[in-house]
């Protein structure tokens, strides 16, 4: 079952949103429930598990807290890499921000949209599409190129790395590959044996070899070292079966 958590200061907007996505739920009978609707930023994050669970989050962005929706957004990204964010506002203008902070959200919705209720169905519907997509067909990971396309077999990628506007580099046990993406985007296409073990790195766990506490590093079967932000080590620690 797919968690939905909501964050709006708004009662009267929560409850209305709580009522809308509820009701689209029994309705189409979706596998899906709220875990938790809050009016704080800080409640939430304080809400939410240790361990990532690919959850979907409806945001207001103007939370009239000392952290915005967009700010709770990254938040979220570094506990739930491949979380589901959707914002909520009556400010169309705030679209651009959402970008420039690259949280990568899944949609944005203007509240005082006539179309308001119809676009929550949608990205329900959105959500469920993207997370019975299966990892990458035939074990390849494509990228389309200018003058081809790339099918990368996923067991010889050792670590990808964010190397600039939406450009990311991919290492591999033969070659090193230049393609247009995103390190969230990328990992979406991939099984969980993949970790965003830093904001600028994502790494194959299945070629692991060594993990360093101090400093936080990842060494790979190849030799080559991948930083680790110290609040994701524990996450990688349990993913590598270390209790």
């Amino acid at each position: 079952m797919i968690p939905i958590y909501l964050c709006e200061d708004n009662t009267l907007q929560l409850d209305l949103l709580k009522s809308m996505i509820e009701k689209y739920i029994f309705i189409q009978a979706y596998d899906m429930e709220i875990r938790q609707a809050v009016h704080t930023p800080h409640e939430l994050l304080d809400l939410l598990p240790d361990q990532p669970e690919n959850a979907v989050y409806f945001l207001d962005i103007h939370l009239h807290s000392d952290m915005d929706g967009i700010e709770l957004a990254s938040a979220i990204r570094q506990k739930d890499p491949r979380a589901f964010i959707i914002f909520t506002t009556t400010h169309s203008e705030m679209a651009m921000t959402t970008f420039r902070y690259q949280v990568e959200p899944l949609g944005f919705l203007i509240k005082d949209d006539p179309n308001y209720t119809l676009q929550i169905l949608h990205c329900l519907q959105s959500v469920l599409e993207k997370s019975k997509i299966p990892a990458s067909p035939n074990g390849r990971l494509h990228f389309r190129m200018p003058d081809q396309d790339l099918f990368i077999p996923i067991h010889e990628i050792l670590y990808i790395e964010a190397t600039g506007a939406h450009r990311i580099t991919v290492h591999t046990t033969t070659a090193i590959y230049q393609c247009s993406g995103s390190l969230n985007e990328t990992l979406s296409k991939l099984d969980q044996s993949f970790f965003l073990c830093h904001k600028s790195c994502l790494v194959n766990t299945a070629h692991i070899r060594t993990l360093y506490r101090r400093p936080c590093q990842i060494v790979l079967d190849n030799g080559a070292v991948c930083p680790c932000a110290q609040r994701r080590f524990s996450q990688l620690q349990h993913l590598m079966g270390i209790e």
